[in-house]
């Protein structure tokens, strides 16, 4: 399977131009019948109160436009992640679309950090779930869950042997986000792929954009700069299967210590 990233930076103060650009790179960049696109986490509003607000309310425009581009490209998405009222309830949330348009599933963000107040924007989620699409198994986690190996250790456990996070990772802890992530790879033994906001500028870094795909021998497949960024390449569930065959890490857990 292809995997495509479309790393973006954020204005917070014009958001549609920020749908828009989505829009335009998926639409320009990515071939048809291309796989999988994963989009950065809120790479629309970002984490300025009123546009989480204002996104949220108007969630059913932005799927129902991915949706039709999936179904056009004939293109499985990731939709980073977007803002969204659900039952009078707020949710940081990440949607799965396949490349018939159709919502496969969605998770919505466990581990909410409270420096950037999601705590008060958004209510936590309470499901850790694996999607199946065409023989993958796919969990799904987003930014700051990353510092929680639990979550993604139930992933691996659910049998899942790709792992995508959307992040809004900051440049002052790029070196941190890159050494969970390929430690988050090897220890699950799965593609472990994340798409990370980007910078506007390299004068002055905000996001730490190096968004990657990661093989779970822990090589580095393919990587993005700091700034608006594509990449792609194509992944083998072979190799998580043969991986997975040669070092039996999960057949010689201690369940009855952990």
């Amino acid at each position: 399977m292809i995997i495509h990233l479309l790393q973006t930076s954020v204005n917070e103060k014009d958001t549609d131009s920020n749908f828009r650009k989505a829009v335009d790179l998926f639409k320009n960049n990515v071939p048809d019948n291309g796989g999988l696109v994963v989009l950065p986490e809120l790479f629309i509003p970002g984490y300025k109160e009123e546009n989480i607000y204002e996104w949220a309310t108007r969630s059913e425009e932005v799927i129902k436009k991915f949706s039709a581009l999936c179904k056009e490209k004939n293109t499985a998405l990731i939709l980073g992640t977007i803002s969204i009222n659900d039952n009078g309830k707020r949710y940081n949330r990440s949607i799965f679309i396949d490349d018939n348009g159709e919502i496969v599933g969605k998770y919505n963000k466990t581990h909410l950090f409270k420096l950037l107040k999601e705590d008060i924007y958004f209510k936590q989620g309470d499901d850790l779930p694996v999607f199946e699409y065409k023989g993958w198994k796919i969990g799904i986690n987003i930014c700051y869950d990353l510092r929680f190996p639990e979550s993604i250790r139930a992933l691996y456990r659910k049998g899942a042997d790709l792992i995508i996070l959307p992040a809004a990772w900051p440049h002052a802890r790029t070196d941190v986000f890159k050494k969970l992530c390929f430690a988050r790879a090897i220890e699950n033994q799965c593609y472990f792929v994340t798409c990370n906001r980007a910078s506007h500028s390299l004068e002055k870094p905000t996001y730490a954009g190096n968004s990657m795909i990661i093989a779970p021998d822990g090589e580095l497949v393919a990587e993005c700069n700091e700034l608006d960024d594509y990449k792609s390449a194509d992944i083998d569930i072979n190799n998580v299967i043969e991986y997975r065959k040669q070092i039996t890490c999960l057949d010689d857990r201690r369940e009855d210590l952990y």
